[in-house]
């Protein structure tokens, strides 16, 4: 369809835009361990791709689709093949914001029930338009509105009481994604399996440590990452969300995901899946996973 391009502006023939990039759905859907999705929204329905909307020209998209290229991979498939210690340049930083941008412009107004303060309106205006100058090389980094790359993983155990018994496969495999905060702070957030990123519009950036990502270079590996223990509360409300909406799944369509992986245990078995499922019965019991093996999750 012919629009005006939800980054540049300009009057053109628009794409199909992913709001996350298409090549997570891929990597779920191959890791599932029978080749199929489900989102929160309506679990008892197959899905074989994420959001996307009719948001860039032909030129942007290209743009974006650089910065995912890179990132898929120079360190997404790289660091799931167990590799830590990453190099990164440039190109990280400008992946971080072309996400939290479309986190962003999609997120925003869409919870009915939350109100922004004009302080939090006039930021969000801000950072949207510090990061499109940004990614636009108009600025030389994003300024106050800075990108946090968290990795995540698989855990042996925790001290804190009470997780989900999904947690590790929330960690490892979930998408979704958020505009987060409170009545001081908000930040966008993306969760893309194992790595979370975090745009800062308002709030104290000095609550976080070792997990901030340079405009040139850098590097990513196993190591201390300090956040605020609020980011603990989201993953924690985050993974609950995705079990109640599992919890939701037809006996029939149950039946259908037990007969797949029957049928297909060899894969099952050597599936990324699996290997979440499996820390997760470590840590919790095997009852936490006997009721709902399967499921590669997408949250919207």
């Amino acid at each position: 369809m012919e629009g005006d391009c939800a980054f540049c502006g300009q009057r053109a023939i628009l794409r199909d835009s992913h709001v996350l990039p298409a090549f997570l759905y891929r990597w779920l859907r191959g890791g599932s361990g029978t080749g199929h999705i489900r989102n929160t929204d309506n679990p008892n329905r197959r899905v074989q791709d994420g959001l996307k909307f009719p948001w860039l020209c032909g030129a942007c998209e290209q743009k974006f689709s650089k910065y995912e290229t890179a990132f898929a991979t120079k360190l997404f498939h790289v660091w799931n093949e167990g590799r830590g210690n990453l190099h990164y340049s440039e190109w990280l930083l400008k992946f971080c914001v072309s996400i939290s941008w479309r986190v962003l412009r999609f997120a925003r107004g869409r919870n009915p029930n939350h109100r922004y303060t004009c302080e939090q309106q006039a930021l969000m205006d801000q950072a949207e338009q510090r990061w499109r100058a940004f990614l636009n090389d108009e600025v030389p980094h994003p300024g106050a509105f800075e990108q946090h790359l968290l990795p995540l993983g698989l855990i042996e155990s925790a001290s804190v009481p009470n997780l989900p018994r999904n947690f590790n496969r929330f960690l490892a495999r979930a998408v979704t994604l958020d505009i987060i905060g409170s009545d001081r702070t908000v930040m966008t957030f993306a969760k893309l399996g194992p790595f979370s990123i975090f745009g800062h519009i308002q709030g104290q950036r000095k609550d976080w440590s070792g997990s901030k990502v340079h405009v040139r270079d850098g590097s990513l590996g196993p190591g201390k990452y300090i956040i605020p223990a609020g980011i603990l509360s989201l993953l924690v409300d985050k993974a609950n969300l995705v079990a109640r909406a599992m919890d939701r799944m037809s006996d029939n369509q149950r039946s259908k995901v037990d007969q797949h992986i029957i049928d297909n245990v060899d894969a099952f078995l050597a599936s990324e899946q699996f290997r979440a499922i499996e820390a997760d019965a470590r840590m919790f019991g095997v009852e936490a996973v006997t009721a709902r093996l399967s499921g590669a999750q997408v949250d919207k």
